[in-house]
């Protein structure tokens, strides 16, 4: 059975804009540079263009910053898996959940605007351990899914759905901002320990010549009775 190194970093950057739709994933076709458009009066977050084919610069910016051994032929999830996630407070309205690993040269699959990617490779959230869900702040020229993550606050209750059709609810306890580099991977992608969720996207400050923003923004999240 083969084994793969991947780095348990998620570094979510700027979002890309094309003009032939959302691509659910990345691609690991070598990109050609891209320009920035920043459009404040669209409400819209700043997005790149990128050309078409080119791979996601959100997919690009996961970082070789610490590896870890995984199977990729096995999941440590043993309950049910996650399709569906509700985040009232934000707007968030049963938005599709779908599992997301990483590609040959150890990009991780990202999904569009419109989809959050659960961290397969992770447990289930409520499995012991901490789960991970991550989706866009802005792609493809519009307003990802957790362009308002940031907004959340300790206490904030939210639901995640299963595929054997059952729900459950967790609880906001902490939000954090932290520089890409500066992430907790320990935490953040913990296997073991008590059961916890991380919604994780971009955010702070947007870098026009890094084409991606500064920071991430890591909600952190228990199951609640």
């Amino acid at each position: 059975m083969r084994y793969f190194f991947l780095s348990l970093v998620v570094v979510l950057s700027a979002c890309s804009t094309t003009s032939s739709g959302v691509s659910t994933s990345s691609t690991t076709t070598t990109p050609s540079t891209p320009t920035v458009t920043v459009s404040p009066a669209t409400g819209l977050a700043p997005t790149t263009t990128v050309p078409s084919g080119s791979t996601s610069p959100l997919a690009e910016l996961v970082k070789p910053l610490g590896s870890a051994t995984y199977d990729p032929e096995t999941l440590l999830a043993t309950g049910p898996v996650p399709v569906g996630l509700h985040l009232e407070t934000i707007g968030v309205d049963n938005a599709p959940v779908i599992p997301v690993g990483v590609l040959d040269n150890g990009e991780m699959e990202i999904p569009g605007a419109t989809e959050v990617g659960w961290y397969r490779f992770g447990p289930s959230p409520g499995e012991n351990g901490s789960a991970v869900l991550a989706a866009h702040i802005a792609y493809n020229g519009r307003n990802g899914l957790f362009r308002k993550l940031d907004q959340m606050q300790p206490g904030d209750s939210f639901e995640v759905a299963y595929d054997d059709g059952t729900t459950r609810r967790f609880e906001v306890t902490e939000i954090a901002q932290y520089g890409k580099t500066e992430l907790p991977f320990d935490r953040i992608f913990a296997k073991d320990g008590e059961a916890g969720l991380v919604l994780i996207t971009c955010g702070g400050t947007f870098n026009e010549s890094l084409r991606s923003y500064d920071d991430n923004i890591v909600v952190y999240a228990v199951p609640s009775a």
